[in-house]
């Protein structure tokens, strides 16, 4: 009885997705392969289930299951939304992509709801064990994802290279909460926190801190875990890029959070870090982008470059940064979906991913062009579209957190700047180079579920701009409680 009120209160989402993990397994054996394409409706049920699931939890008090090493509260249901409406957009993505993939269809989608299992996992994990045996859910399924496209050199290149840094950021992870086990001896993060609370920080506080920095450094891509990101997004399939952008650096965020504001304690020494690693986080990320050629490289580096900047509001140690956190990765799910959607559409059409292959594409369509422009100006931080408030919000945080956090604010609102030029670049090329030589006349003809996804991206960065302050005093509900965990804790 226990164990089912748990799965009710606390896990529903998440045994959800497994029974329909193990039903795309069976489906995959029962099905033949001009059958398959059955699996993607299945998995796409799955996710609105696990959606509509979480409202019949209580999410006004904090649950735990599985002897406490799952939380349940307001923090993890609103990072389980971010990652199951991220997981219901890939799937879009992949309806037309995975055609090619004959018998290889099912597993795809089974390997997509393990991983995002894995992140749900991840975005609630309350142990240490927990949230290693989380993480790598995620990972190994993403490695597997990334090298799917089995014939294509670039593929199998991207998968090697992202298991070969993941292996090693594990690695480190793993020995950073060594460090902390031999401190407390617990695994229990609210237990570590007590204990935590009372220790002077000192040099093995401060290498265990930088050790599991580099295994969450890895998943959101922050300097110098970044190198992975380029060679992976240009080489994986599309939605699959789209996903590790979105879904993974997500996850990985969220449990950065926890930590952070649960564990280890508020102490100049981690903002430095922190505030260091996200400027030279967005300024790489920046400057590499500027001279990029092929689109989906240039979206690998910008999205290095955004994760320095969610990372400066955990740098600040305030929970006005953690609310602006929230609302930018709220955000960043619409703007950067939209983007990889209008790649993904042009790349279905005509094979191509430089970006001089996309003169005249506003010229000869005005609707597609301008949905994939308002998604660029979003992520450039324009004043209107979500981007502009996502970004404000944060600078504010920043701004507000004292005159020492004035520096930091100063260089990235230049690396801001610098941004605009490399995503104007695009813009530029779409509505005022002549048209290419090549044959653009099927481009909306194919890929509706792309079509579709690619709309409700645009809708939501106009809404989320238009109604920004409302889903910010949202977002200051998740850091009310998370002050609250961390007062009774310690």
């Amino acid at each position: 009885m226990e164990l089912i009120t748990q799965i009710k209160d606390v896990l529903l989402p998440e045994s959800v997705m497994v029974l329909f993990i193990l039903l795309t397994a069976i489906l995959s054996f029962l099905l033949g392969s001009q059958k398959q394409n059955f699996i993607f409706y299945v998995s796409l049920t799955g996710v609105a289930l696990a959606l509509v699931s979480l409202s019949f939890a209580d999410y006004t008090v904090e649950k735990q299951a599985l002897w406490g090493s799952y939380v349940s509260d307001y923090f993890t249901f609103v990072f389980r939304i971010i990652i199951l409406v991220g997981t219901a957009f890939t799937l879009f993505l992949t309806k037309d992509y995975v055609e090619n993939f004959g018998r290889s269809k099912a597993e795809f989608y089974f390997l997509l709801l393990t991983a995002s299992l894995g992140g749900m996992l991840l975005c609630g994990a309350n142990d240490l064990v927990m949230v290693f045996i989380a993480l790598e859910t995620l990972s190994i399924a993403s490695f597997a994802l990334c090298g799917y496209t089995k014939l294509d050199k670039l593929s199998n290149e991207a998968a090697l290279k992202y298991l070969t840094f993941g292996a090693a950021a594990s690695a480190a992870m793993l020995y950073g909460f060594s460090f902390i086990y031999g401190i407390t001896a617990q695994t229990n993060l609210g237990a570590i926190a007590g204990l935590l609370s009372t220790y002077e920080i000192n040099s093995v506080l401060i290498i265990a801190f930088l050790l599991i920095l580099a295994g969450f450094g890895f998943k959101i891509s922050a300097a110098p875990f970044q190198a992975w990101a380029p060679d992976v997004y240009e080489g994986a399939p599309i939605p699959v890029a789209a996903y590790l952008s979105v879904v993974s650096k997500t996850a990985g965020f969220a449990v950065l959070i926890r930590f952070m504001t649960l564990i280890f304690p508020e102490a100049a020494i981690f903002s430095v870090i922190l505030a260091t690693i996200a400027v030279i986080t967005m300024t790489a990320g920046n400057l590499m982008a500027m001279g990029q050629q092929n689109i989906r490289r240039l979206m690998a580096y910008s999205s290095i470059a955004h994760a320095g900047y969610i990372l400066l509001g955990l740098a600040i140690l305030t929970g006005e940064g953690i609310t602006a956190m929230t609302f930018y990765l709220i955000t960043y799910l619409f703007m950067n979906f939209g983007v990889w959607a209008a790649i993904e559409l042009f790349a279905l059409a005509t094979g191509k991913d430089n970006i001089d292959d996309y003169s005249g594409l506003g010229i000869k369509y005005r609707y597609f062009s301008f949905g994939f422009v308002l998604c660029l100006l979003s992520l450039a931080g324009i004043p209107i579209t979500a981007g502009f408030f996502s970004k404000f919000y944060l600078f504010k945080a920043v701004a507000l957190a004292g005159f020492w956090y004035m520096p930091v604010l100063i260089i990235a609102l230049i690396n801001t700047v610098v941004a605009l030029f490399y995503y104007m670049r695009i813009i530029k090329v779409i509505y005022l180079k002549p048209p290419a030589e090549i044959r653009h006349e099927h481009v909306f003809k194919i890929a509706f579920p792309v079509k579709a996804v690619m709309a409700v991206c645009v809708i939501g960065v106009i809404t989320l701009g238009i109604f920004a302050t409302p889903v910010i005093e949202e977002s200051r509900v998740i850091t009310v409680k998370q002050d609250q965990k961390v007062a009774v804790s310690r």
